[in-house]
């Protein structure tokens, strides 16, 4: 369970709305093959890789394995697992080539020479990593990766389709960008599933039983429970050293695995590839430029702020709910842009169960006082039988310290609003909602646009059903 103080959060919605509030570079017009051009003659002045000793590899009892993309050199014993290793790497390519657009015949010959290593001192012998400056876990150098070999065959392979990603992107682009994206995308396109010999790449877990030494969202998870929330602005900060500890690599993973699974930030962040050039600063605002111009030609009426506020907002209610079997369509927020302030004595609306935050439509204004009163029952669960629940919750389970089924409430502050509120105040922002249950008097202490929600898992709204109606009256 995730538990955060609220002066903690506070602290972090009211320094990270608004970090963006600075000149965004203009999106730049740019294509898959204009990139594979730019990748083509940054190529051109590669350096010629040092030659392998083939014949020292062999006497140091390093075997050789070899599929359509893949020469992967092993001390290890010869089995199922390590063996069709290969031809699983295999299946990377033509999944690279459609998550990037790139068209997959230009890269019928792409192949990469990997070495995975048990004992280092037989491939330190035969010459084999001399041009690796530390192997912790895993390293690239254009078309050669270098793989540690963990106690784990899920991770085994995780970490070879990891370097994999890096070696095509260097490839294809020339470039692989600042760590926060390069190992975000190394991260959300090697993490798979495995089943008859097929892999399914760009895979979120169901459990953490399923990805054996794996644990990216407990390392996430882990970081919250100390208060150690990272905004959008502090992942974009990551260096490469901080990449000596996973728990880079997990919140690397996280907003990479964040925008490829909302429609609005998806196109976005995959394009950021094409453009890979420039200081990591300029890829972060190129980034966002792309975010700018893709939510703008499908919805004019957001200006360029209020993108990147919905941005803000959307990772924070992720980012503190993350969890395995996230349900990522159920808690997709909409926001409204024609909510308005209550004007009549009584104002009425329905909240569904199944789904995450969801806007009334209404705005509170600051200092106002507002009455709610809310009734109905709804399904939270059917197995191992059907739990129903009202407003107030069911106190048989709880979720972030609240009953399941509680309804919540909370308001997205209007943008000249953000820094008016008073320290420790909750009912402003996602992560602070204000308990409503079956009826509350609030006074707002902010303006801005207001929110509902059940409480329960981001991974158990799917099985529920029914409504909840809420009224609103103005004393």
């Amino acid at each position: 369970m995730i538990m955060l103080k609220n002066q903690f959060l506070f602290l972090i919605i009211f320094l990270y709305f608004g970090i963006f509030r600075e000149t965004i570079i203009l999106a730049e017009e740019i294509s898959s093959s204009a990139a594979e051009h730019s990748g083509r003659e940054i190529r051109k002045h590669w350096s010629t890789e040092i030659p392998l000793d083939e014949s020292a590899i062999k006497q140091s009892g390093i075997r050789r394995l070899e599929s359509k993309h893949l020469i992967l050199y092993t001390d290890l014993a010869g089995s199922k697992q390590v063996d069709e290793l290969p031809k699983l790497f295999d299946q990377l390519i033509p999944f690279l080539c459609n998550y990037f657009e790139l068209n997959p015949q230009n890269y019928e010959t792409f192949k990469v020479e990997g070495f995975l290593i048990n004992d280092f001192e037989k491939f330190k012998s035969s010459g084999a990593v001399r041009q690796v400056p530390n192997l912790r876990n895993g390293y690239a150098l254009r078309c050669r990766i270098w793989v540690r070999n963990p106690d784990s065959e899920y991770y085994r392979r995780h970490l070879l389709l990891h370097e994999g990603v890096h070696a095509f992107m260097g490839y294809a682009f020339g470039f692989w960008g600042p760590p926060w994206y390069r190992e975000g995308t190394a991260e959300l396109l090697g993490t798979h599933r495995l089943e008859n010999e097929s892999l399914t790449l760009g895979y979120f877990p169901k459990s953490r039983y399923e990805l054996s030494g794996w644990g990216r969202i407990d390392l996430v998870r882990g970081d919250l429970t100390k208060n150690h929330l990272r905004t959008i602005k502090e992942v974009f900060e990551l260096e490469s050293e901080d990449y000596d500890e996973n728990r880079a690599y997990g919140w690397s993973w996280a907003f990479a695995v964040f925008c490829e699974n909302h429609p609005r930030y998806r196109t976005a962040f995959r394009q950021i590839a094409w453009k890979l050039n420039g200081v990591p600063a300029d890829i972060a605002k190129r980034f966002l430029a792309l975010l700018i111009k893709k939510v703008q030609n499908e919805q004019p009426e957001w200006n360029p702020q209020e993108i990147i506020d919905h941005l803000d907002n959307d990772w924070l209610d992720f980012i503190t709910n993350l969890d395995y079997d996230y349900d990522f369509e159920r808690t997709r927020i909409d926001y409204n842009k024609n909510a308005l302030p209550i004007s009549l004595p009584e104002t009425q609306f329905q909240i569904r169960a199944d789904k995450g935050w969801q806007s009334s439509g209404v705005r509170l204004e600051r200092g106002k006082t507002y009455c709610f009163t809310a009734s109905g029952r709804f399904q939270l669960a059917e197995k191992p039988k059907i739990w129903y629940s009202e407003p107030n919750g069911v106190t048989l389970r709880y979720y972030r310290g609240t009953p399941i089924g509680t309804l919540l409430a909370t308001l997205i502050p209007d943008q000249e609003e953000y820094f008016l509120a008073k320290e420790g105040t909750s009912g402003i922002g996602f992560a602070i909602p204000q308990k409503i249950g079956l009826g509350k008097i609030w006074t707002a202490d902010i303006s801005g646009e207001l929110f509902f929600r059940v409480n329960d898992f981001p991974s158990e709204l799917s099985d529920n059903i029914g409504d909840v109606t809420v009224k609103i009256t103005l004393p």
